[in-house]
């Protein structure tokens, strides 16, 4: 059982789409395996959303009516799953909102972000932003502007999520893993996807070793800011990053994470590393930004407390000094 939805008809005339609402619609007339493709979520159908929908109608609660396609048959724009749930009440025939439009982009934006727009059981926010830029942008060329207007979107988000996107793409075709936004994020500040596919091998080396050993983006900064450091010959590009790659996995914390050492969370000589690693990664985008930096005679204050409590460290554990004697030769 569907209604008419204020929702969808305000939808249908911001996209600038013609559009009537029949209540004749047959499932016969629908395209052959409606059901089996949903380009508006990762999965065509999902069981509970179905059954609940399912339950409702069966109490006499009609949902939102779909929006159709017209032609002669009918392509589910938006409703897939109230669709499913309707087929199990063994109705004869539904109600549809049956759209008229000969744009390609139209048709794939309605399909895209009727679910997220019409405020139904749609995914997740940030999966749905992806998605809308792999199918409008990526797959259809429109722009960054008319996304992120027909979305609900700032331009910003639409123009983060690309950038996202791409450099993913870029990473795998490298070999590399599925990293999270915010670390894909870091990364594109410390380099360039022209950088990866220059140096493909040890750079996927260093990411795939990122990704093994669990770290998040708040610990792996310091390390990718320091791999991605400038390479002054370029003709030694390949080289460094090998080196920098093996340096990196012989660093403590890297061998730590992958190996595993008992006892709760990190040890300490660990952590202080990753600080001071911390602190000069944040010292580095100071003088690189220019900024002023009042009051800095505290720093070197903290600096000279520091020195002297690791030099105490150092002292702690000298092997003590012998007096040698002339026998020690032939021992």
């Amino acid at each position: 059982m569907f209604t008419k939805d204020n929702r969808t008809e305000t939808f249908l005339s911001a996209m600038g789409v013609e559009y009537r609402y029949t209540n004749r619609a047959k499932f016969s007339q629908l395209v052959t395996g409606w059901n089996l493709e949903n380009i508006a979520r990762p999965v065509p159908v999902r069981e509970e959303a179905v059954l609940e929908y399912y339950a409702l109608m069966e109490t006499g609660s009609p949902a939102p009516a779909p929006i159709l396609l017209g032609g002669e048959c009918f392509k589910v724009l938006d409703g897939v799953q109230r669709l499913s749930a309707e087929q199990l009440t063994d109705s004869s025939q539904f109600s549809a909102y049956v759209v008229t439009c000969d744009s390609e982009d139209l048709i794939a934006a309605i399909n895209v972000l009727a679910n997220a727009r019409l405020q139904g059981r749609a995914e997740p926010a940030e999966w749905t932003r992806k998605r809308a830029v792999e199918v409008l942008i990526v797959g259809r060329g429109m722009s960054v502007s008319e996304v992120a207007r027909m979305g609900g979107w700032r331009p910003a988000e639409i123009e983060a999520t690309a950038r996202i996107l791409s450099w993913s793409e870029t990473i795998d075709s490298i070999g590399g893993p599925t990293l999270p936004d915010n670390m894909i994020e870091t990364l594109s500040s410390s380099t360039s996807q022209a950088e990866l596919t220059a140096s493909a091998k040890p750079i996927a080396g260093f990411l795939n070793t990122i990704k093994i050993a669990k770290f998040s983006n708040g610990d792996a900064t310091p390390y990718i800011r320091e791999f991605f450091k400038s390479i002054t010959k370029k003709s030694k590009r390949h080289e460094t990053y090998t080196s920098r790659l093996e340096d990196f996995r012989a660093q403590p914390e890297v061998t730590t994470r992958i190996t595993g050492r008992k006892g709760p969370g990190l040890p300490r000589d660990i952590n202080l590393r990753r600080a001071l690693a911390t602190v000069e990664g944040i010292v580095d985008g100071i003088i690189e930004s220019g900024e002023p930096v009042p009051y800095i005679d505290e720093f070197f204050k903290m600096l000279k407390s520091l020195d002297t409590k690791l030099h105490s460290l150092a002292k702690r554990h000298q092997k003590p000094v012998t007096t040698r004697v002339p026998a020690d030769k032939w021992s």
